[in-house]
C-alpha cells in the first residue's frame, strides 16, 4: 500500500462496522439533512430579522453554488480517482458507496464547513450553536473517508477550503452589508 494518506484512509475506514452502516449511510446523504437546514435557516432569520437573515442566507445560497461549481471544476481537473475507484484498495476497504466523479476535494467537507464557519462568523454566538454546526460538519466529513469515497487528505483540503470561505465571507456579509440594512 501507499502513503501516508492510504495508510490513514485504511485505517479511518476499518474502524467502520456492518453495526454503524446505515448510521453512517444516513450521515453521509446531504439530502437527510433538510430538517437541519431549515431549522439553521429558521435560527438565522430569528437571530437577525427578516430582512438581514433573508439577506445573510441568500448571500450563502450564492456562495455555496459558486462554491460547489469550482469544486466540480476542480475535481475534473485533478481527475484523482475516489479510493472506491483504486482497484488496489477495494480488497481492502470497507466500500459502502461509490460514485462516478473524481475525488479531490471533498464537496461535502467543504460545503458543511463553509456553512458551520460562514454562520459562525455571521452571528458569532451562541457558542453552542457555533459548537452544534461545526460538530456536524466533522461528522459528515468523516463519513465520506467511512463510506470509502475520499482520502483524508480529499477531506482535508476540503475542510480547509470550507473554513477559509466562509470565515472570510461570513466577516465580510457581518461587517459590510447588513449594517446597511435597516430591520
Amino acid at each position: 500500500m501507499g502513503g501516508l494518506d492510504e495508510r490513514l484512509l485504511i485505517y479511518l475506514n476499518r474502524l467502520g462496522s456492518e453495526r454503524w452502516d446505515a448510521f453512517w449511510m444516513t450521515v453521509t446523504d446531504q439530502h437527510f439533512w433538510w430538517w437541519f437546514y431549515l431549522l439553521t435557516g429558521a435560527y438565522v432569520i430569528w437571530r437577525l430579522g427578516w430582512r438581514r437573515g433573508l439577506t445573510a442566507l441568500t448571500i450563502f445560497v450564492i456562495l455555496l453554488t459558486f462554491n460547489d461549481q469550482f469544486i466540480n471544476w476542480l475535481k475534473h481537473v485533478t481527475a484523482r480517482p475516489r479510493p472506491c475507484q483504486v482497484e488496489a484498495l477495494q480488497q481492502t476497504l470497507r466500500i459502502l458507496k461509490c460514485p462516478a466523479q473524481y475525488s479531490f476535494f471533498s464537496g461535502h467537507a467543504a460545503n458543511s464547513f463553509l456553512l458551520a464557519s460562514y454562520l459562525a462568523a455571521v452571528l458569532r454566538r451562541p457558542r453552542w450553536a457555533v459548537a452544534i454546526w461545526f460538530g456536524w460538519a466533522a461528522l459528515l466529513a468523516y463519513s465520506r473517508i467511512y463510506v470509502g469515497v475520499h482520502y483524508p487528505s480529499d477531506v482535508l483540503a476540503g475542510t480547509i477550503e470550507g473554513i477559509v470561505l466562509g470565515f472570510f465571507t461570513g466577516y465580510l456579509v457581518r461587517e459590510k452589508v447588513l449594517p446597511r440594512i435597516k430591520g
